[in-house]
């Protein structure tokens, strides 16, 4: 057998080698590689003006009026978790919910860096912790978030903004130069953040969220897909609803997407957890999953840990955690690393293993 013969085979041995090797791997604890954090908090997208006060005109949100406001550009924060060394790593952007900033992901970042990936942890600054607590009226001003045109199309233009700086970074930056594989690029968000995630992915907004004048249900908006993106991860995500989705919505997903929520996810907007589980139904065939899992909440989706900030506390938080984890590694793995024997695991037999304490029932729907 010649060497151009063998080629093949080897490559098959090899890859088969991998996935029996993956498949010894705990998807819910943290991989081989140590990790370093990069901050980069002054970072500005100068093409635009501070999403949270940008609006043409004089807008109207709950009987309040706010006029336009100029700026210099849209302040656009990042921490790169990655892992120690040179190597070339696919690329993972996270984006948090409502009141969230640059840590409220903080050991999911981390877990997913140990398992060789370069993760970017975005922060939106008009749906920010900052913005959360102004005048400490939290309810008030998380309604004001969720009804901000402008900040419902800013979310995904920091995207946008933050793939074109990792682009830059992979060509001049002294410590990231060379790290990112730009051809394999995944998104994960919770809540505000699954929104984000969905309309990278393809999914497009109800029209009257993006032009407050326009009638309920008359319409889509642009849609903000970034074709970078090869697939997404959304905890807590929408279904049809108040704010942001009607069933026509979904039609335009375009890349694999995993789902995760669970029974106690309620919503805002007051309407049920199952109303996330329901809009599964809405997705296209295409490699998607939704995790469902037996009395998970909301604010069980961020982390229990991160670097000087303490999560809001929840007494299942830490059991939900695990199996969460192992989802959205084995859906990235198969994903941006196409390994079919991850893709295998992610079923309710192969998440089973990592449901602890009051979280013991998983389902998993795929399509």
């Amino acid at each position: 057998m010649s060497m151009r013969q063998k080629a093949p085979l080897l490559s098959f041995i090899l890859t088969v080698i991998a996935g029996l090797a993956f498949a010894a791997v705990d998807p819910s604890a943290s991989g081989p590689h140590k990790t370093a954090e990069l901050d980069f908090p002054e970072l500005v997208d100068a093409s635009r003006r501070q999403a949270s006060e940008a609006q043409k005109g004089i807008r109207r949100i709950f009987g309040e009026r706010r006029a336009e406001k100029s700026g210099a550009g849209r302040k656009v924060p990042v921490k790169v978790h990655l892992p120690v060394g040179d190597s070339k790593c696919p690329v993972i952007i996270v984006s948090h919910g409502a009141g969230g900033d640059l840590d409220t992901h903080f050991a999911q970042a981390r877990h997913l860096a140990t398992h060789g990936y370069v993760v970017l942890c975005v922060e939106h600054v008009g749906s920010n912790r900052e913005k959360m607590t102004e005048g400490l009226q939290l309810m008030k001003n998380l309604e004001a978030m969720i009804h901000d045109s402008a900040e419902i199309t800013a979310r995904p233009q920091d995207i946008t903004f933050v793939l074109n700086q990792a682009e830059s970074w992979n060509q001049s930056h002294p410590r990231l130069k060379g790290r990112f594989d730009l051809e394999y690029v995944g998104i994960m968000g919770h809540s505000y953040g699954a929104f984000t995630t969905m309309v990278v992915c393809g999914m497009r907004p109800a029209l009257d969220w993006i032009v407050p004048t326009i009638p309920p249900g008359k319409g889509l908006g642009a849609s903000q897909r970034d074709p970078r993106v090869d697939c997404g991860v959304a905890l807590s995500p929408q279904g049809v609803g108040e704010p942001f989705f009607i069933r026509e919505s979904f039609g335009s997903l375009q890349v694999p997407l995993l789902g995760v929520s669970g029974t106690l996810d309620k919503q805002q907007n007051g309407l049920s957890a199952e109303n996330r589980k329901e809009g599964f139904a809405l997705w296209p065939p295409s490699g998607h999953r939704f995790v469902w899992l037996d009395g998970a909440k909301h604010l069980d989706f961020t982390d229990s840990t991160g670097a000087d900030r303490k999560a809001t506390p929840s007494p299942t938080r830490e059991d939900v955690q695990p199996v969460t984890r192992a989802a959205t590694l084995l859906f990235f793995e198969t994903h941006l690393r196409g390994d079919a024997e991850a893709g295998k695991r992610l079923t309710q037999a192969g998440l089973r293993p990592y449901l602890k304490g009051k979280i013991n029932q998983v389902e998993v729907l795929a399509k």
